[in-house]
């Protein structure tokens, strides 16, 4: 017996619906969109159906995504729908990133601008440049947006018509499955927490979308500025109220929205929050390995006869994380002259940068004093020389002896011989 209101008649109507079989064995309906050649990511989708069997929709524009259950309850199945749709559609672009490395989104690979899979720094790595190019992307789109006349973009957000019309203002979907691995990581964390919560604040009027999921739904895992602020949630069979509130919002337990209540029979089958005005329970569509390989070759050869194919999915060679890292500490030592002690930090960007531009070459202050802090060195204020303008000036910088001195232990701790 499924009880819903009718709110529109009286908040105090109640409707009752009985059913003769348990919504997890009732048989479902093949995915409307199985058939479709494209999509318009605009458009609200099918996501699952209710208790009744009717369809649930979920739209993308306007809002992030944040999924959670404990393993193996469809968490990746639910979050390939949303996934299939920007991918089905020629004129978004997806990124995505699977953090357990058992490429159970390889299919998407082939429509991906940027994909990552594995249970390794490397692809964490490539996870937090991701959120680092989506931050400054957002940057760029609303520089944009503010140059537009005001009958063009009224609302200062992308439309559906300006992600269609105007160049660089397409829909973007970044997609990052067992999120928790690259929040929890103890070098690349709490950045990537940060970046998180100002694109998802930022990204909703920019086209920029962000689809998370995990099934570790916990305050170390999860940030709390990140799951604050998602506005679509949807959660399946989680074992406590902690898990519950963090992917379905403060005080859903103590409201009664409660994805405790899951047996282990209900696979597929969760509460949708943020997709309606009222909490909804949701069986998502499945689709099997086979199927999804299929929608992703309609996809591909949808993009290619767009010409939209771009990055990874064009032949455009992946990032390489791993080289910045292996000789970051090397490299910025090699940047000092023998009579600085000090350098300002974007000095020492603008060396790297010249040294090794196919390493450097998207390197920022903010990156390089990231990247340096696991290594225990931090900035400090400098007085330099402006090149510019011939003028004296404080600014952050980083000792010469510091990166030395990080050199040395870090070689003690390999047992390599002191440089």
């Amino acid at each position: 017996m499924w009880p819903e209101g009718n709110a529109d008649i009286s908040p105090s109507r109640l409707v009752l619906w009985t059913g003769d079989q348990p919504m997890s064995a009732s048989r479902q309906p093949a995915w409307p969109l199985l058939k479709a050649s494209t999509v318009d990511m605009a458009k609200p989708f099918p996501f699952g159906t209710d208790p009744r069997g009717r369809i649930v929709y979920m739209e993308l524009p306007y809002t992030n995504l944040l999924i959670g259950s404990i393993p193996g309850y469809g968490k990746t199945a639910a979050l390939q729908l949303p996934a299939l749709v920007a991918a089905l559609d020629p004129h978004a672009e997806l990124w995505a990133f699977e953090l357990k490395g058992t490429g159970g989104l390889d299919p998407l690979a082939k429509v991906c601008a940027r994909y990552g899979s594995g249970a390794d720094d490397d692809t964490s790595e490539a996870a937090l440049q991701a959120l680092r190019d989506l931050r400054d992307e957002c940057q760029r789109r609303a520089a944009i947006i503010k140059k537009l006349p005001k009958d063009v973009c009224p609302d200062n957000k992308v439309t559906p018509e300006l992600a269609r019309r105007i160049k660089g203002l397409h829909w973007l979907v970044a997609l990052f499955d067992e999120c928790q691995e690259l929040f929890a990581h103890s070098e690349f964390g709490k950045e990537a927490g940060e970046l998180a919560e100002k694109i998802i604040k930022l990204g909703r009027a920019l086209g920029v979308i962000l689809l998370k999921a995990t099934q570790r739904p916990d305050a170390k895992s999860l940030p709390t500025g990140v799951s604050a602020n998602v506005g679509t949630r949807f959660c399946l069979r989680v074992m406590g109220q902690l898990e519950n509130d963090m992917v379905l919002g403060t005080s859903a337990y103590r409201n009664g929205i409660r994805a405790t209540m899951f047996a282990k029979k209900d696979k597929g089958v969760g509460y949708l929050v943020g997709a309606a005005d009222e909490a909804q329970i949701v069986r998502t569509y499945y689709l099997d390995g086979p199927t999804v390989e299929k929608l992703c070759q309609r996809a591909y050869a949808a993009r290619v006869a767009a010409g939209t194919l771009t990055g990874q999915a064009a032949g455009q060679s992946a990032e390489t994380p791993s080289a910045r890292r292996e000789t970051l500490l090397e490299d910025v030592a090699s940047v000092y002259r023998a009579e600085e002690p000090k350098l300002w930090a974007e000095t020492i960007v603008e060396r790297l940068t010249a040294l090794r531009p196919e390493v450097y070459g998207d390197l920022t202050r903010d990156h390089l004093t990231t990247a340096l802090k696991p290594y225990g060195i931090t900035t400090t204020q400098v007085w330099g020389t402006d090149p510019a303008t011939g003028k004296g000036a404080n600014r952050r910088g980083i000792e010469r002896s510091i990166v030395t001195e990080a050199v040395a232990e870090r070689n003690r701790r390999r047992g390599e011989p002191a440089a």
